[in-house]
């Protein structure tokens, strides 16, 4: 049984990875202006290959949680996770509501616009991960049952073969076709569990190498896939194709599985114990960097005069926006109280 201080450090790295890659999209958003300028092209490069940061997220906290019965009781579970996510989620949430008021980017007028506003993430539509995870924190206590008894892995493997045949790929190779396919006749458990279970099974699993470079091979060919895709029916169509967009489709659940197993299987053994706990501290960060790091964006664009559509601002910013975001979050965390709202 696991300490709760212990922590497994290619999670905390894939953790970072993920929040970076996060960064990445979001400095690269004028992919979703198509266009037929050198800076759409590259945007999509990036777009393809940072495509599994969200699914990586939820693929860490399935590796991280889905046992937990094996540490503490669901009560406890509850209130370690709604506590770490509720407070800073919902102060974030409730400052950009305030934020995007005062620059008039948005209008309350009664109660049931405000509510309506939270829920359907006008305040800032990034942060419509915040119900994502929330809705995998209600229902992981249900699917943690199977894993009390490590025997009932081949229930969670089964649900990973039927998803990927029945929801990731069939939907999208009958479209090719002009096929319409009938979603009834699908795995009927949240998408976003996919992740969840995936990431439990690929850390208690060891792929031999021969299969891992075949893993890597598809992913790669999963990131030319989705490219070349969306840029040559987006220039036939003269407007952005999104039919291979979508964290459900096969190749999106092949390249994140290749990620996490690259990561995995990374040699960590020159790694001290204090550059350990410098990479627990940065990873512990990133939900926080995540809920600041787009006003973080506004305001270096702005102060700056920078141009979204730059080389400059698409590579350089995203290191600059992720270490600004990090500085700060990291400042937070030492201020009693106020800690609390960065996680």
């Amino acid at each position: 049984m696991k300490t709760k201080k212990e922590r497994v450090l290619y999670l905390d790295i894939l953790n970072i990875v993920a929040i970076l890659s996060v960064v990445a999209l979001h400095c690269n958003g004028i992919v979703h202006q198509y266009s037929t300028s050198r800076s759409w092209a590259t945007a999509l490069i990036v777009e393809c290959i940072c495509y599994f940061a969200v699914p990586v997220f939820l693929m860490v906290s399935g590796a991280n949680l889905l046992d937990y019965r094996k540490k503490y009781d669901t009560k406890t579970f509850f209130k370690k996770r709604f506590t770490k996510v509720l407070i800073p989620s919902f102060f974030w949430i409730l400052a950009m509501v305030l934020w995007k008021t005062k620059l008039c980017e948005l209008e309350i007028t009664n109660v049931k616009t405000f509510f309506n506003i939270i829920f359907n993430n006008e305040e800032q539509y990034t942060y419509y991960f915040i119900w994502e995870i929330l809705g995998v924190y209600l229902t992981l206590p249900i699917i943690s049952k199977i894993v009390e008894n490590e025997k009932n892995n081949n229930l969670l493997w089964y649900f990973v073969i039927i998803y990927f045949v029945f929801n990731s790929s069939l939907p999208y190779i009958l479209s090719i076709f002009e096929i319409q396919y009938n979603k009834s006749f699908s795995l009927r458990i949240g998408d976003y569990y996919i992740y969840v279970i995936l990431g439990y099974l690929l850390s208690k699993i060891d792929i031999k190498k021969k299969y891992r470079i075949l893993l890597y091979v598809f992913g790669i060919l999963s990131i030319v896939f989705r490219y070349f895709m969306t840029y040559y029916f987006s220039r036939k169509y003269g407007y952005l194709d999104r039919s291979t967009w979508g964290y459900f489709q096969f190749h999106c659940i092949i390249l994140s599985c290749a990620v996490f197993v690259f990561f995995k299987n990374l040699k960590y053994g020159k790694v001290s114990d204090k550059g350990k706990l410098i990479i627990a501290k940065i990873a512990n960060c990133s939900f926080g960097v995540y809920l600041i790091h787009l006003i973080i964006k506004y305001y270096e664009i702005r102060l700056l005069g920078l141009n979204i559509h730059s080389w400059e601002f698409r590579t350089f910013g995203i290191i600059s926006t992720y270490l600004i975001s990090l500085i700060i979050v990291m400042i937070l965390k030492k201020i009693p109280i106020i800690k609390k709202v960065v996680a």
